[in-house]
């Protein structure tokens, strides 16, 4: 059976302005609108109790799928077909609506969902409809017509802009009429109009119902609903339709955040999956399983400096070991479900230690040094991690094992660890709940070649790095605002990083990364006294003594640097990079040194070496 395209049906939830669109639609002079035609087949199959339940099984076919073979995909005298369906309402009929015309959801937040329904019928998760909407999207999707998705709230704010996008998304022409109709009753409404409907009919087009409402509390009986909801309607979320800007009104697509493209959310199509709109994983934007996120020119993912890497479409998909303090449970994730409570300590205080370590043909290399500073630094803070180090690198290599990463190489591990969560807002550790947080992120992240070879620029930032009585500088800290302030001055100067002095002006480090320069021949690395006592950089100096370079930790200011004969940087990501200019001097001839570049061959043969040892 050929796909209708113009059978267009909305699958909604209640009290989400869905007979507000359908009166949209009814405007439109190609346009026939139905309410809830599959409402008996419902109350039929599942006994569901209504004040009008004889009413609507005396006046509605009570066969669902009639319905849908002898009213919906039957032939019909309008150009349009717009059926407004509960999503519950889908129970008990087969595939053939679903394979043979389009679809939308419609969708609104779970807090007045449950308080507006309430108001007439006590309400349940399956009342709600947040399972049957997801599982007519994940149907859809299968099917490879994702649907859009349109977020109520949206289409109250901007009803012209969600229209538009919406529309588009369905291939049709965006008609002005949609945005007002007459108010009061409608003949297209259902025999439930006067439970339902009393706002609706008060109102003449989205705007006049107002956006600016008074919430009214939560009674205690229906919070534990309004968390059962949370989770379908944030996955529902993602996926949903963004309003069409009103400088964008004349292109032919919706600009999109997780919306799927035109053509594949019309349900006309049979050619497969569809293709995510928006821009992909690059430099404008990041493409996730949700669709792409739009980023700002100047938050853009950059594309060099030390910690530029290679795009990797499979990050979208990874699993992410977490494990619960509470519970102390540890599960593998998938991505865009990953989250932690705002209560936990991390969010809230920046109160825990991490690493990055690099896993090369299928092995943590140098895990035990960047283990022992994971430790060490959680020791410092007085934090129990609850597991051992060996149990921690068990977890590791269970999470890369669950993605089957066993075997690669460039890829980079972020190992998390707070202190857990909090009763409530405040830093006393006394008041943390069970264990620490642990989060072991593990991406297909190669460092890009290019900074690697041509090198990139410094700044010396106002920002000083503190004494141990500060903040102690050994320590791998969550809490990085002073790195970070840092690394956006230099930015803002136009460098990739910043150099950061000690308290007495000497060089001490960079926001992220370690520094090292070279003076007639001999490698100069500022002290440990203020500065993260790095795994790379330790190697570094390690890799000088083994193979005859000579190498010296010592403090020396900016002179000495502007007149070094090479500059380079450290760090687990990069390993070295070199640096061609700080504070716009030139360093050497503006090119990569060959102390730079033996260090970075004696540093890869150093990473095979290790992986060779295996796990």
């Amino acid at each position: 059976m050929d796909s209708d395209s113009n059978c267009i049906n909305c699958w909604s939830g209640p009290r989400c302005v869905s007979t507000s669109l359908m009166y949209s639609f009814a405007q439109r002079s190609d346009t026939q609108v139905l309410d809830e035609p599959l409402y008996a087949s419902f109350l039929r199959v599942t006994g569901a109790e209504r004040p009008y339940r004889d009413q609507v099984l005396a006046e509605q076919e009570n066969d669902g799928n009639k319905v849908v073979t002898e009213l919906l995909l039957a032939p019909r005298k309008s150009k349009v077909l717009y059926v407004k369906h509960m999503a519950k309402h889908r129970v008990g009929l087969g595939k053939a609506l679903l394979k043979g015309a389009a679809h939308m959801l419609l969708v609104r937040e779970p807090y007045k969902v449950v308080l507006s329904f309430a108001e007439v019928l006590e309400p349940t998760l399956h009342e709600t409809c947040y399972p049957a909407l997801c599982e007519l999207y994940s149907d859809l999707r299968v099917l490879g017509r994702p649907p859009p998705v349109v977020m109520s709230d949206d289409l109250v704010k901007n009803p012209e802009g969600v229209l538009r996008a919406l529309c588009l998304a369905l291939h049709l022409d965006f008609d002005p009429a949609m945005l007002e109709w007459p108010a009061g009753p409608r003949p297209e409404d259902g025999c439930w109009a006067p439970w339902w409907y009393a706002a609706t009919h008060r109102s003449t087009g989205f705007a006049s119902r107002g956006t600016a409402e008074t919430l009214k509390p939560m009674p205690d009986r229906l919070k534990p609903l309004l968390s059962e909801c949370q989770p379908l309607y944030e996955m529902l979320r993602a996926h949903a339709l963004q309003p069409l800007p009103p400088e964008s009104w004349q292109v032919q697509r919706p600009l999109s955040n997780g919306a799927a493209s035109a053509s594949d959310r019309a349900g006309d199509s049979a050619d497969g999956p569809g293709q995510e709109a928006g821009p992909v994983d690059g430099v404008s934007g990041v493409q996730t399983s949700h669709g792409s996120v739009s980023l700002p020119g100047d938050m853009q993912r950059q594309r060099h400096g030390t910690h530029a890497y290679e795009d990797d479409e499979r990050n979208a998909n990874i699993l992410i070991g977490m494990r619960d303090g509470v519970s102390g449970a540890f599960h593998q994730v998938w991505r865009p479900a990953a989250k932690v409570s705002v209560f936990d300590s991390g969010f809230m205080l920046g109160d825990g230690v991490w690493e990055g370590i690099r896993l090369h043909q299928g092995v943590l290399v140098f895990a035990d040094a960047h283990l022992d500073r994971l430790y060490e630094g959680a020791k410092a803070i007085d934090m129990d991690l609850g597991v051992s180090k060996e149990q921690l690198r068990s977890m590791i290599y269970e999470t890369i094992d669950a993605n089957g990463m066993a075997g690669d190489s460039g890829m980079h591990i972020r190992l998390m660890v707070t202190r857990g969560l909090k009763a409530t807002p405040y830093q006393n550790p006394n008041i943390t709940i069970g264990l620490p947080t642990i989060i072991i992120i593990p991406e297909y992240k190669r460092a890009a070649q290019g900074p690697k070879e041509t090198g990139i620029q410094l700044f010396t930032c106002h920002v000083r790095r503190g004494a141990p009585d500060v903040q102690d500088p050994g320590w791998n800290s969550h809490s990085k605002l002073n790195c970070i302030a840092a690394c956006i001055q230099a930015a803002k100067a136009g460098a990739d990083e910043a150099l950061m002095l000690d308290p007495h002006g000497f060089v001490a480090t960079c926001n992220s990364v370690n520094f090292f320069c070279v003076r007639k021949g001999v490698v100069w690395a500022p002290t440990t006294k203020y500065q993260l006592h790095g795994i790379t950089r330790a190697n570094v100096i390690r890799l000088c003594k083994e193979h005859g370079i000579p190498a010296r930790e010592l403090d020396f200011s900016l002179t000495q640097v502007y007149s070094a004969e090479e500059a380079f940087v450290t760090g687990t990501f990069g390993g070295q990079t070199p640096v061609t200019s700080v504070d716009g001097r030139m360093i050497g001839d503006g090119k990569r040194g060959p102390i730079t570049a033996r260090l970075q061959q004696l540093y890869e043969d150093l990473m095979h070496q290790k992986a060779a040892q295996g796990r």
